[in-house]
């Protein structure tokens, strides 16, 4: 528990999962692009909005 602690205090940590978060978008930036503009397509065509 004391190093899971010590770990998650480390400075370093946010700028390590936001590095990650980052290559992450940027490899599947395009998907989830396209993910959104079909998923606003679909909810204008439903008649919802």
């Amino acid at each position: 528990m004391r190093a899971a602690r010590r770990w998650g205090g480390d400075p370093l940590t946010p700028f390590l999962l936001l590095t990650v978060g980052a290559l992450a978008i940027a490899a599947y930036g395009h998907v989830l692009t396209w993910a959104l503009v079909g998923g606003l397509a679909g909810y204008t065509l439903s008649g919802s909005v």
